[in-house]
């Protein structure tokens, strides 16, 4: 199989996207805030327990293999000089916006991709690969003097997002990659399918199955195959990015809103794991209000201890966003929860509308949704958790957003 080569009325490719990708951003901030750490092998855990797993690591934690999601237990045992630290979200997102705001002095931030990357659009006079090695060594520059000299970032340039975070993760730490078009695709021949971030284990089986196993293979796969692939016209989009075309992206609906947590030691047992469920469903609620939205369904899921698997169950219900209302639902599921040792649980509010295509119901109870909108300015004011429903308000103060690596979670949540 032959590319395809392009049309001769569509417009060659250009540099258009500079990609800034931190590097091991958790455990940097760390070292940052901490000079002792400086230099040193470090992993960043949601909580101090040899079971859980490394969301982020140092560097220098990396070159012993340690990595994000390995086990705590097993990151010790590479390297047994590793210091671990419990993770501090708001410290990430207080540096995410001191970052945002020091690359925004050296170009305009385009779309802020996650909380630690970011993509650019470049101007004409900066689609050069002299004029964009010259704005990464001043966004480094200026990152390094105005934040922190631990902060360094990879950069990536490209005719698109995609090719772009690509090359952002080509050279780290620290590293600059252009993939220039007249350059593609023999830049990015001697990588991995799967390091393409569109590509995950399921979607990298799916191509294997389609006798699609190395990245000269898939430059040369026909837009037809990988939308079969994909299932859908998305392939047929990925074969176009791939080879260069720098498309819009797609408008994404969210489906659902919600949040885990991994329990510590001595809250794995069902009356503590209700309660932390309970203050994961007010964060929930609250941010469902917060973007505007109501739900119709509730799910509610657990991860046991060991090999016992999984549970999960769910109730729907007349388009809401009140809190009384979640509260009775989440204790009907609740009554029908295993009594096992749990490990993991999280609950999600999911099948979400709009506030502006919100329909009433006839036995709506105004009053319920006017008391959790009291009870939002009065949280406003006082302080998070000053007032709420039952137990689960009374620790909501000490349970602060964890870092969604999608999602960069408002201060006003911590």
């Amino acid at each position: 199989m032959a590319p395809i080569t392009p049309s001769r009325n569509k417009t060659p490719p250009q540099l258009r996207w500079l990609f800034a990708d931190l590097n091991s951003y958790f455990a940097s901030c760390e070292q940052q805030e901490n000079p002792d750490l400086r230099g040193r092998p470090v992993a960043v855990a949601p909580l101090m327990s040899d079971t859980t797993c490394a969301i982020a690591a140092s560097h220098e934690a990396k070159i012993y293999g340690v990595k994000t999601g390995t086990n705590i237990g097993e990151a010790k045992q590479l390297c047994p000089e590793l210091k671990v630290i419990q993770s501090h979200p708001k410290l990430y997102v207080e540096y995410h916006h001191k970052i945002l705001d020091v690359i925004e002095s050296v170009i305009p931030i385009e779309h802020v991709m996650s909380i630690d990357e970011v993509a650019c659009l470049l101007d004409r006079t900066q689609q050069t690969p002299e004029a964009i090695t010259n704005l990464s060594a001043e966004i480094k520059q200026a990152v390094r003097e105005r934040v922190g000299e631990c902060l360094t970032l990879s950069i990536g340039a490209a005719s698109n997002k995609l090719l772009a975070k690509l090359a952002s993760d080509m050279q780290k730490p620290d590293g600059l990659t252009i993939l220039e078009p007249e350059n593609m695709p023999q830049k990015i021949l001697h990588l991995k399918i799967q390091d393409i971030c569109d590509v995950g284990v399921n979607m990298t089986k799916r191509l294997n199955d389609a006798g699609i196993e190395t990245m000269p293979q898939l430059w040369k796969a026909d837009a037809r195959l990988l939308e079969r692939v994909w299932g859908g016209v998305v392939g047929k989009r990925f074969h176009a990015l791939l080879h260069g075309e720098d498309l819009p992206s797609p408008p994404r609906q969210k489906r659902s809103l919600g949040h885990e947590h991994v329990l510590a030691p001595e809250q794995r047992y069902p009356d503590k794991a209700k309660l932390v469920l309970q203050e994961l469903l007010i964060k929930a609620a609250r941010r469902l209000r917060q973007e505007n939205l109501y739900c119709r369904r509730l799910v509610v899921n657990i991860k046991w201890m060991g090999d016992e698997g999984y549970w999960a169950d769910d109730r729907t219900f007349t388009e809401a966003q009140d809190d009384l209302l979640f509260s009775r639902v989440f204790l009907e599921i609740w009554k029908n929860a295993p009594r096992k040792k749990p490990l993991r649980v999280g609950v999600s509010l999911t099948d979400l509308v709009q506030a502006r295509d919100h329909q009433g119901d006839l036995f709506d109870r105004p009053q319920n949704e006017m008391l959790t909108k009291a009870i939002d300015v009065l949280n406003d004011k006082f302080g998070k958790g000053a007032i709420g429903f039952g137990l689960a308000a009374s620790s909501a103060k000490q349970r602060t957003s964890k870092i969604a690596f999608q999602r960069v979670p408002d201060l006003s949540e911590f």
